[in-house]
């Protein structure tokens, strides 16, 4: 171990402020000209009113936290344990050292074993600010050493980002990194000097240094003519200044994407995953760097820790092929059966993972199954295809499986409540004070909508035998269909069967089903299957070895890689094959490299010529891959095939995304910078994200203002704190003012489920894991907002029907869009040359402007606050919130 008070000493030398530290003794202190500030571990008073510490009842972690401002008020802890969700956790007591966080560690489920992760925030969940130099820190209890009571205790100091082991700052000698950058080159670092340190190869020293001068970095060259062997061990062993030792496995994950590995693994093969044919049953999974691989196949494919499971099964060696393929071939045909593979290399001894190939599993996606897909064909299967849209007609509809059919208002039947039995229900029906409303699928048929994207369907680290909402960014299995979504998560073919009965009811009602996919993370990179597999390569990593999290999720997949490249893309040709989808939604697609997103869009259009596939251009955190090499927003010129949101101009109507909620934009009367909001919205409207060399077609733009993600425009209206809950049908005018902006675009409209009924979540932002009652569309919402429906249908079908609004980039972005001179009206005129028809849009915000347009000549199609009884003429009055579709021909 190594003090480091030192450091103490500066910070304190440094500072000037002062918060009335408590010192023992008698006698009367003058007060000094600049208040002395406290030293950690002296007693200070802290300002927030917690109890003095007193130990648990049961072992526990204490954290005590120490700032030299003694301020505490607003700041807790963010606490989660390895591959499971976070949660916050407050400061609980205080003690010499400052204020504590003292939890039992029954509070987890294993935290010695998975290890805790932890943030100290200030804020809460607005997160306004984080401490310790704001990265993830991750608590080792290994470096620590228990109390007589089985309580660990960590230091911390605020500003600071070691983490201590004793109120002296004491901190426990590590390795912080170990890797090979270079085939023949060790580099590593540790946090306190090694005197002494030996590079093992399978447990035999090939290079080291007895007698160093205290470094805490090594970068050396491997001996003459020696380089990594992928198939070998490699460990660090340092002793340290203070005269302990510690050692570390050498990471190979820097060497994964060189020409080295890839000319040893790479595997073009298409025949990863289960196979069965006339000869038999065959499993290939691709694992290079292990030892020994087991097949595993179970009767069953619930684990015996289940009420009901079994875990008898059959055990068979595979045997190692070309490029780090392991195979076993039985002559029986293993329908119906479920399997898993058990893995020995140099990270893990026999574990048990599921196949990432799987195609299907069994509950909770503990096994894999092997699935007769022919049998779960529905009837009219063979005549079911994708429906060619050109996508600039397409208005795609965003739902939740079980929001659909969750809500009381939800009248089908109750087996069918919140799984895709539910989603594709017809006849169901609300009724109130005599008024009659359609709901579930028929609502969504009525709008005239030609795509429906779904959240996360595939199988997530979610519990199927007791679910509870989740909107699905939590991926485990990416093959296999969520089973919580069927009527019988225990047997692999009912969730196939039933999910290809929805995609053939929603095509039957001219709808495509677009898939929400999450390959940019897993729930938990450590211990699951890609990383058992092959540990570190499917991920990202920074430089000391931790995993990136350009996610926000704790990791990020290295979709540059060649393996997980060929997986991504594997994975979209089957669900596109298969369950005969019109496309993919990508989420976080800044953290996916270009060139992926290039070759997986043009596999899937091979399958698919008119898939449609788009995604999120930003990553949700900081990540290794170079922005030049990323599907961000600024490399949209460079788009092959695929699309992004256009977050810019949902910003220009209302402020969305990272605004805070206060913020105005052009639909709630922004007044301030207001050209800045019209540029945003007429870029837009002709399908250009932004100018430069970013998103500037409207086959690669997708326009939206709200989706799952932050509030809905009631919510997002109400927040601004300009706008009440009693202005009903002002909130209603705003609301379809907004979409009309979207719908009358060039490029893809998008639409959040519920808007056209003034769908409110109770203010909740971020619902990914709020209750159903937040989630549901309550259908009651279409009979307390009639007019609503009707709007969103009549433009739905402008969208949908008017080329006015599919035109080619050449066209769009000739399109002459006029804003008034004080903002509140915007107007532009499209010509349908084939036809000769020029059609006439005009939006006008709240701002109390009397505006008037010459409609002379004109056939009015719609108005938005007075349907098709409009009068219009030379001076027709355009109102508040209003927008009117006109046409003539030429």
């Amino acid at each position: 171990m190594k003090k480091i008070s030192l450091l103490f000493m500066v910070a304190m030398s440094l500072s000037v402020i002062g918060c009335n530290p408590t010192k023992g003794g008698g006698g009367e202190t003058p007060e000094p000209p600049t208040p002395e500030p406290p030293s950690p571990g002296e007693r200070h008073d802290v300002d927030i009113d917690v109890p003095e510490l007193v130990a648990l009842s049961e072992p526990a972690v204490y954290f005590h936290y120490w700032r030299q401002d003694c301020t505490y008020t607003n700041w807790d802890m963010w606490i989660w344990e390895k591959d499971h969700d976070g949660a916050a956790f407050n400061f609980n007591y205080k003690d010499n050292w400052g204020v504590v966080a003292a939890y039992t560690l029954s509070s987890w489920e294993d935290p010695l074993a998975n290890t805790l992760g932890f943030i100290v925030r200030k804020g809460g969940d607005t997160w306004a600010d984080k401490d310790l130099g704001g990265s993830d820190k991750y608590l080792d209890f290994s470096l620590f050493t228990a109390d007589e009571n089985g309580s660990y205790h960590v230091y911390l100091i605020s500003g600071q980002t070691d983490i201590y082991i004793d109120p002296e700052g004491h901190v426990k000698g590590t390795i912080k990194q170990a890797s090979f950058p270079k085939v023949n080159i060790l580099s590593a670092s540790a946090n306190l000097g090694m005197t002494s340190w030996s590079l093992r190869e399978n447990g035999v020293e090939i290079m080291g240094n007895p007698s160093t001068k205290n470094i805490r970095r090594i970068y050396q060259t491997l001996p003459e003519g020696k380089t990594v062997d992928f198939a070998k061990k490699y460990e660090l062993y340092v002793t340290f200044e203070d005269e302990t030792s510690a050692n570390a496995l050498v990471s190979k994950f820097l060497l994964f994407g060189s020409e080295e590995f890839g000319n040893l693994y790479n595997y073009e093969g298409d025949d990863l995953g289960v196979e069965v044919d006339a000869n038999g049953t065959t499993f290939k999974v691709w694992s290079p760097l292990s030892s020994s691989v087991k097949l595993r196949v179970y009767d069953s494919g619930t684990p015996a820790a289940l009420t009901g499971g079994d875990d008898t099964h059959q055990e068979y060696e595979m045997t190692k092929e070309e490029k780090g393929v392991w195979s076993y071939h039985s002559t029986n045909q293993l329908y119906g059966k479920y399997y898993t593979y058990v893995v020995t290399n140099e990270a893990y001894t026999e574990k048990e993972t599921v196949d990432p190939y799987a195609k299907s599993a069994g509950i909770n996606g503990s096994r894999g199954a092997i699935v007769n897909f022919e049998e779960t064909n529905p009837t009219e299967w063979d005549s079911i295809q994708p429906l060619p849209f050109d996508r600039k007609e397409m208005v795609v509809y965003e739902t939740h499986v079980a929001d659909v059919t969750s809500s009381s208002t939800w009248t089908g039947t109750e087996t069918n409540r919140k799984l895709f039995n539910g989603m594709y229900e017809k006849g169901t029906k609300y009724t109130e004070n005599g008024n009659i409303v359609s709901t579930g699928f028929d609502h969504i048929a009525s709008l005239g909508v030609n795509a429906v994207q779904i959240l996360p369907l595939y199988d997530q680290a979610n519990d199927e035998v007791n679910p509870s909402f989740n909107w699905g960014y939590n991926p485990l299995n990416y093959n296999v269909i969520e089973g919580s979504y069927s009527s019988n998560p225990y047997d692999a073919a009912v969730r196939v069967r039933e999910f290809k009965e929805l995609v053939k009811a929603y095509n039957k009602e001219g709808m495509n089903i677009i898939m929400d996919v999450v390959y940019n993370h897993v729930a938990g990179a450590q211990g699951c299957n890609f990383d058992v597999l092959v540990p570190g390569y499917y991920f990202r990593y920074n430089d000391n070895g931790s995993y990136s999290n350009g996610s926000g999720c704790g990791n990020e997949t290295a979709s540059e890689h060649f393996m997980m490249r060929k997986f991504m893309i594997d994975s979209a040709c089957f669900w596109t094959k298969e369950y005969k989808l019109g496309g993919f939604r990508f989420d976080l697609m800044g953290l996916h490299d270009l060139e992926t997103m290039a070759q997986l869009t043009s596999a899937v259009k091979q399958l698919n010529p008119s898939a449609v596939i788009y995604g999120e251009p930003w990553s949700g955190g900081t990540s290794p891959l170079p922005d030049s090499e990323s599907a961000k927003q600024i490399n949209g010129n460079k788009y092959q095939g695929y699309g992004a949101f256009n977050d810019k101009i949902r910003d220009g109507l209302i402020k969305g995304g990272l605004a805070g909620p206060t913020e105005l934009g052009w639909i709630t009367n922004n007044k301030t910078n207001i050209g800045n909001d019209i540029n945003m919205i007429t870029r837009g409207i002709k399908g250009i994200t932004a100018a430069g060399t970013a998103i500037n077609d409207p086959d690669k733009t997708v326009n939206y203002v709200t989706c799952h993600d932050n509030r809905t425009l009631y919510d997002r209206f109400i927040a601004t704190k300009k706008f009440t809950a009693e202005q009903d049908e002002l909130l209603e005018k705003m609301n379809v003012l907004a979409n009309a902006v979207i719908m009358l675009s060039e490029g893809t409209s998008f639409m959040l489920a519920g808007e056209e009924f003034l769908r409110t979540k109770q203010g909740n932002e971020n619902s990914y894991n709020a209750s159903y009652e937040v989630n549901e569309l309550d259908y009651s919402l279409k009979i307390k907002h009639p007019r609503m429906m009707e709007n969103y249908q009549k433009l739905i079908q402008m969208k949908t029907l008017s080329g006015a609004l599919h035109l080619d980039q050449e066209k769009a972005s000739a399109i002459n869009i006029k804003a008034s001179s004080d903002g509140s009206m915007i107007s532009y005129k499209i010509v349908e040359e084939d036809i000769n028809r020029e059609t006439y849009i005009i939006h006008a915000n709240g701002l109390p402007v009397e505006n008037t347009v010459d409609l002379t000549g004109y056939t009015l199609y719609w108005s938005t606050l007075e349907g098709n009884a409009k009068e219009i003429s030379a001076a027709t009055p355009v109102g508040q919130y209003e927008t009117i579709i006109a046409y003539r021909n030429l």
